[in-house]
């Protein structure tokens, strides 16, 4: 049984959103040698879930978030489904219930599982500094953390990418 759940409360969701959007926005003052970057898609595949359980595991915490910032979350999905298009992934969930909360049916509405309706999403630890923002409009990833976290990013990871000429982070 998967233990997944949106967020249904506003002050929690809010926290999350709020968050990632300042680390989108944090993204666009730095230089493009800074960051690394991945094709968006990557959420839905085992290396890149074990990427994140690799960098949660280095900073020492257990516990990541996935908010989706376009669709909008409170004007789209919260007023079509009741509930915030977020969840918190926890110690004791499996990577099988990750990809299959991202493929759930919010609620009539299939095409609005978080795994294929996201044209901005961001995955980052609930307590830490990195981030992992994913802009399908342009088809590309960016991830940014401290130093050690990028270190750890590099190595681990052997998918990272040329970003798009002219491309640019826009929250």
């Amino acid at each position: 049984m998967n233990q997944l759940d949106y967020i249904h409360d506003l002050a929690t969701f809010t926290a999350l959103w709020s968050r990632a959007r300042m680390g989108v926005q944090s993204l666009v003052s730095k230089s493009r040698d800074e960051l690394l970057y991945f094709d968006p898609i990557d959420i839905a595949t085992q290396k890149f879930f074990d990427l994140i359980q690799a960098l949660v595991a280095f900073a020492n915490t257990t516990d990541f978030a996935t908010v989706i910032l376009k669709p909008d979350p409170f004007n789209y999905f919260h007023h079509y489904f009741g509930k915030y298009p977020g969840f918190v992934h926890k110690k004791n969930n499996s990577d099988e219930e990750f990809f299959h909360f991202m493929m759930q049916d919010p609620g009539g509405s299939l095409a609005d599982a978080l795994g294929v309706n996201h044209e901005h999403y961001v995955i980052m630890p609930t307590d830490g500094d990195w981030l992992a923002f994913g802009d399908r409009s342009w088809d590309v990833g960016v991830f940014y953390g401290p130093p050690e976290i990028m270190q750890c990013a590099r190595e681990f990871y052997p998918f990272f990418i040329q970003p798009p000429s002219g491309f640019r982070v826009e929250p």
